[in-house]
């Protein structure tokens, strides 16, 4: 009996020491996968993340992490409190059934904090009362991570009054696997609200974001991603509703393949309402090795003090070099699935351009880059967005003969929007010709049409060479 109580006491010694000792393991393990994530978060971005402090104690942790991003006028600083694991003792006390063991158990408090020159009134007054965002994370002991994000509403507004920011707050989710090779994201926010002196209130309701990726060839993340805007309003005259952008991208061997889809329910102006709409654009053969050289590049200059003009131009020489290496595999932009409804007909076409510099060191200057461009494109267009075109040429016109007194007061004051829309109805077909774009359009059936193709810097339109600019009004 003496033996086996002597034996009892040696295991319930080692399972306190294992209890008491469990603690202070995982919050060295935590601490290591902490660091770990803040330098790959650095590395693979344009945004500086520094540590300020992470102090070790045996049950918990503290952090203190700041996000600088270049010519933003403020930064982010992530204060977090971290319990060791494997049980989330403090929570459990707090009355929360936290009983799933863990590595680690998070809270986050993410506050802006205003740079020297903030920039307006309204920034400023945003960064100093803007909402503290809350995140809630979960770190298994494979690494594995969940979190729940919350943003409380805000009301900010600027000294005058006459500038204002609404934020309804968001809620969602973001779950990191394998590592944070597989990114989980899934937020959502009732409505932000914009009223700015100058341009007007500017309101975007039921906005939601989803995101589902995964590192694959060269560290690249692949994967889907949506975007969805229920309303969005500009003033009182423009409301843009059922707003809707997914895009999905893979590995084609060594090449990055993205697929971009638009949708929109429809669109009001005024008493006019157009869509529904969509299309969709698709970019292939983009060289991954050279993309994720040239991401390096651009984020080693933007964490340099450097002036903003001199970090511009090296970005732009940067940029320069990177169409040069990605011609070389003849990467091309297709434009598909063109609609959108006009309310009196249907806008539809296609288009596609490629990149050809496999023949040539396109890197040289601007002007062979510009030679190893080549597409085509081809449109139908409705008569009333033709007329939409040349409208306000036609309105210019009117107002210049009352100026001139070429009309009397009688007939100016008849210049109602409905008779203006009428005279509009029967000048358009004579301004056809006046318009640089216009005046290439070709009638069929009750559309115009319009081709156009690009090769070697010579621009061809209905297959006829182009003797000046598309786009403006030629008399």
């Amino acid at each position: 009996m003496k033996k086996i109580g002597i034996a009892l006491g040696v295991v319930l010694l080692l399972l306190v020491v294992a209890v008491a000792a469990g603690p202070f393991w995982f919050g060295m393990q935590m601490e290591n996968a902490y660091t770990e994530m803040v330098q790959q978060m650095s590395a693979n971005s344009t945004a500086a993340f520094t540590t300020k402090r992470y102090e070790r104690g045996w049950l918990s942790s503290s952090a203190e992490t700041t996000i600088q991003m270049p010519r933003v006028p403020f930064g982010f600083r992530l204060t977090s409190e971290i319990e060791h694991g494997p049980i989330a003792i403090n929570r459990i006390l707090q009355g929360e059934l936290q009983l799933k063991p863990a590595l680690a158990f998070v809270n986050t408090r993410i506050s802006m904090v205003a740079k020297k020159g903030a920039g307006s009134d309204l920034a400023k007054a945003f960064i100093k009362q803007g909402s503290v965002i809350k995140a809630d994370t979960v770190v298994s002991f494979n690494g594995d991570a969940d979190t729940k994000v919350n943003v409380p509403a805000s009301l900010n507004k600027g000294k005058s009054g006459s500038n204002s920011f609404n934020w309804r707050g968001l809620t969602g989710s973001i779950r990191l696997r394998d590592g944070g090779r597989s990114i989980n994201i899934d937020l959502r926010s009732p409505s932000v609200t914009m009223s700015l002196e100058e341009s007007g209130k500017v309101a975007i309701k039921t906005i939601s974001f989803r995101s589902d990726t995964r590192a694959g060839t060269g560290g690249m993340m692949f994967g889907n991603s949506t975007l969805q805007i229920g309303k969005f309003e500009l003033g009182d005259d423009v409301e843009i509703s059922g707003l809707r952008l997914s895009s999905t991208s893979k590995p084609a061997g060594k090449n990055l393949n993205t697929t971009v889809k638009y949708r929109v329910k429809g669109i009001k102006v005024g008493e006019r309402t157009y869509g529904p709409g969509r299309m969709t654009l698709v970019v292939r053969k983009l060289d991954i090795k050279t993309l994720r050289q040239y991401e390096k590049k651009v984020s080693q200059i933007s964490k340099r003090t450097l002036p903003q003009e001199q970090a511009s131009m090296m970005v732009a020489a940067e940029t320069m070099k990177l169409f040069a290496k990605l011609s070389k595999n003849a990467p091309e932009i297709e434009i598909s699935n063109l609609s959108f409804n006009s309310g009196e007909g249907e806008l539809t076409g296609t288009a596609k351009l490629v990149l050809d510099g496999s023949n040539a060191d396109v890197g040289q200057n601007l002007m062979l880059l510009v030679t190893a461009l080549q597409g085509s494109a081809k449109f139908s267009i409705p008569p009333s967005m033709v007329k939409a075109i040349l409208a306000p040429q036609i309105r210019q016109d009117i107002e210049a003969y009352k100026k001139k007194g070429l009309l009397t007061s009688r007939e100016a004051a008849q210049l109602t929007p409905s008779v203006m829309a009428k005279i509009v109805d029967q000048a358009y077909p004579s301004y056809l010709s006046r318009n640089s774009f216009t005046k290439h359009l070709i009638p069929a059936g009750s559309h115009y049409k319009i081709s156009a193709s690009f090769l070697r810097g010579r621009v061809l339109v209905n297959n006829k060479p182009l003797k000046q600019p598309l786009f403006g009004l030629a008399m």
